[in-house]
């Protein structure tokens, strides 16, 4: 029989994902008779050796899904003529793992006080062999950066109260097939403040004398996220205007002897998480005046000769925020009627030479503080006869012819 030589054949490298045809024919290099042969002349037998199998027209092929190495399968060629003049060689195939691309992400805006899903996956634009990856041919490794975390299965979660701001965290996909053909990329998450609310605020009446807590907390009516604000995440600022001042702790404060009307105060919250994430509301407050009660007085009997003061002060039982009025918180205005006169001290004058009888005169006490908060009252005053003794009288001796 002729000479017969199968010659020693190298392919690759090969896709190992997508595997198929090594681009080679055994064939082409094999010797019959010192030339190369013609397919006919041979047949060709091989057992496959893992991903390898040598076809009996010669070609070569890669099982898909290959793990990237390198793989190699004998074959036999024997000649027609002579069934027994064979020869066999070796096929040596590269196979090389896939291109792997894990791209950049972007995310966000995300609510920091909620956090939670950042609304992506990092996978869903990440490539394997050139097409979108399957998530169960890559291994998602990745280490938290501050609130950022991506998981196994692609979603990235940012942690709750995160502070404004862009945060950034790298994650590795791996090829399950070739645990060594990674790529890294970088997930850029832009997380902004929760939306805050200061409403404006309504309070009163409140008596303007006593004054004091206006009887609210602006917070409690204030939103951070759309929810009623919690006292310990936002903080207060507040200039004091007129009688009114916001206090730390929202409650609003009005002044003492502060005269009846309506005043307003602003102030601002700001996140404790965002110190820039402000509100601005208005307070106002409704003062009143304190009430007032001038107490009608009786004095005398007062001796209608002499006159004089009658010795009663209107003033003794006369009520300012139901107290006894000071004299200084009020003023005392009176027309005199007859032969009385109140004085603007409080005292109370009467004529001399007044004839016995029941005498009455007005007075009106205004609130210094309110000029128009007035009340009016009457004194009645008895005016008594001085007293009048006629007295027996002796005369003589007299001269009785004078």
């Amino acid at each position: 029989a002729a000479p017969i030589k199968a010659v020693n054949d190298v392919a690759g490298p090969i896709n190992g994902i997508v595997g198929g045809d090594a681009g080679i024919n055994v064939l082409d290099n094999d010797l019959l008779n010192g030339v190369k042969v013609v397919a006919s002349e041979v047949k060709i037998t091989s057992t496959p050796n893992g991903p390898l199998t040598v076809n009996t027209d010669g070609t070569v092929t890669v099982a898909e899904n290959t793990k990237a190495g390198e793989y190699t399968v004998d074959y036999t060629i024997c000649e027609v003529l002579n069934a027994d003049n064979c020869s066999t060689a070796t096929v040596t195939v590269t196979v090389v793992a896939a291109p792997i691309k894990a791209v950049n992400d972007v995310a966000g805006p995300i609510n920091g006080i909620v956090g939670g899903d950042a609304g992506i996956n990092v996978l869903d634009n990440d490539l394997l062999n050139g097409v979108k990856v399957t998530p169960s041919d890559v291994k998602i490794t990745s280490t938290p950066n501050g609130p950022l975390t991506v998981n196994t299965d692609g979603t990235v979660t940012v942690a709750e109260n995160t502070k404004a701001g862009e945060y950034t965290v790298d994650y590795t996909i791996c090829e399950v097939l070739n645990a060594d053909n990674c790529s890294t990329a970088t997930v850029t998450v832009t997380v902004v403040a929760a939306p805050i609310k200061a409403v404006n605020d309504v309070a009163g009446p409140i008596n303007g004398i006593v004054g004091g807590d206006a009887g609210i907390n602006v917070l409690d009516n204030d939103l951070l996220n759309g929810v009623k604000v919690v006292a310990s995440e936002v903080k207060i600022t507040s200039t004091p205007n007129g009688p009114l001042t916001v206090n730390t702790d929202g409650t609003v404060t009005v002044a003492e002897n502060t005269k009846a009307g309506e005043y307003t105060v602003d102030y601002t919250i700001c996140e404790v998480l965002n110190a820039d994430n402000c509100s601005t509301a208005t307070v106002t407050v409704t003062v009143n005046a304190a009430p007032i009660k001038a107490v009608n007085d009786v004095a005398g009997p007062i001796n209608g000769i002499v006159g004089g003061d009658a010795g009663i002060n209107v003033l003794d039982n006369d009520l300012l925020n139901g107290v006894k009025v000071t004299p200084s918180d009020v003023k005392i205005t009176s027309t005199p009627n007859g032969p009385l006169t109140v004085n603007t001290d409080g005292t109370v004058t009467v004529a001399e030479n007044t004839k016995a009888g029941e005498y009455t005169v007005d007075y009106t006490i205004c609130e210094v503080l309110n000029a128009d908060n007035c009340s009016t009252a009457t004194v009645t005053v008895t005016v008594v006869a001085a007293p009048i003794k006629a007295v027996n009288d002796v005369a003589g001796p007299i001269n009785g012819i004078v």
